[in-house]
Parts: C-alpha cells; structure tokens; sequence
C-alpha cells in the first residue's frame, strides 16, 4: 500500500526512457513513498538499449524479479517496434482498436515471466507519443512552428497520442523525425527535455493509458 515505502524497478527500452523515468517518474512517485529505479535493457553483453529478442526481454525481467523479490518490477517498452518473437505480436491487427490488442500484449507478457512481482506496461504505441500531449512544447527545441502545426494536424485524425499509429511511416516518432530530422539523433537529449516541459499531468490527461498505469505505480 502507498505509504509503505514500496520500492520500484523500471526496465526501459533506453537512454531517453531511463532519463524519463529518473527525471520524471521517480521523483513523482517519491510524493507516494514508492521509490523507482530505471535500468536499460541488455542487447548484448556490455550493450544497453535499442533492439532485443523477446527472450532476452523476458529473462531480463525474470531475473530482476527473483533477484529482488521484495520490490515491484513493471516494464516501459515500445508496443512500435516489439521483437517478433514477442508472444501475440504477430496477431496484431493495424486498422483496429489498439487498447484490447495491447492489453493482451500484456497479459501475454505476464503470464510468460510468471513472477508474483511483475506488472507488465507497454508504452502504446512508443515513448514519443507522451511527447504528443503538448506539441506546443516542442518549441522548447526550437521546433519552427510550421512543424509543429503539421503534427498537431495529424494528432487530430486521432482520438489519443496513444492511438497515434504503429509503422515505420506512422509511428510518432516517424512523424517527429519526418518533419524535424535534427531529433533522431537528439532523441536522448531532447525526447527527455520536451518531455520535462511538458509534465506529467498534460501527459496523463491526454494519454489515459499512461496515466492508469502510473496511478497503479502511485498506489503500490
């Protein structure tokens, strides 16, 4: 229960993630006496970040949770961009509602590692669509405003950032780097400063996924 100084390990897909979960996250959740650790996800020996098999992810996971059983481990991956080996992801569907496909991703997920400790998240459809809760903010980049009213334009075929789409045309981070091509490489720097300006309540208002699973996070 919040209160009881619960303790929290965040496995991320990246650099930007942890800087996320660091900067953001865990001093949020320290209001709640749950204190969060980030750490990125191996891809080899010596390699943090980036691709990795779904069963590198899971041992990952599995490992945390038996090597700390007292604390709560939860996960903050992509649902743009899961190893193919992730069990149900070939079952995705693009044109169709996203909220039931991903919360079978999870359950999928928790019932794989199989840990009393675990709470499996997915970020859908990626970490850049929190940045879409505010594009305003992107001007913090010195984003030029014609760019920022194009996203914006396209954030309203959408009835979330959550909802905005999963291919390596569509994805938020596509679309991002389509039209600012500076942020693929200055995605740990500015994917964590933007985000910062933006807060957590906008983020949370806008997407509700990522707000229910951080009241979760708030109330162990």
């Amino acid at each position: 229960m919040a209160g009881n100084h619960a303790r929290l390990n965040i496995l991320v897909e990246g650099q930007t993630e942890e800087t996320f979960v660091r900067e953001m996250i865990a001093p949020h959740l320290a209001g709640f006496q749950v204190w969060a650790t980030a750490r990125i996800v191996e891809t080899s020996k010596g390699y943090k970040g980036g691709a990795v098999s779904f069963g590198k992810m899971e041992r990952q996971v599995r490992l945390w949770c038996q090597g700390d059983s007292t604390a709560t481990v939860t996960t903050m991956f992509d649902v743009y961009g899961l190893p193919n080996d992730f069990p149900g992801a070939a079952n995705w569907v693009a044109n169709a509602d996203p909220v039931p496909q991903v919360v079978a991703l999870e359950a999928a997920f928790q019932a794989t590692v199989a840990q009393p400790n675990f709470l499996a998240y997915l970020q859908l459809h990626e970490y850049e669509a929190l940045l879409f809760s505010d594009l305003e903010k992107l001007s913090y980049a010195e984003v030029v405003p014609k760019v920022i009213a194009d996203l914006q334009q396209q954030l309203a075929d959408f009835a979330t950032p959550e909802h905005v789409n999963n291919s390596p045309q569509s994805a938020p981070s596509k679309r991002i780097i389509r039209l600012w091509p500076g942020y693929e490489k200055s995605k740990p720097l500015h994917g964590a400063l933007i985000a910062m300006e933006i807060g957590l309540p906008a983020m949370r208002e806008a997407c509700p996924r990522f707000d229910a699973w951080l009241s979760g996070l708030e109330a162990l």
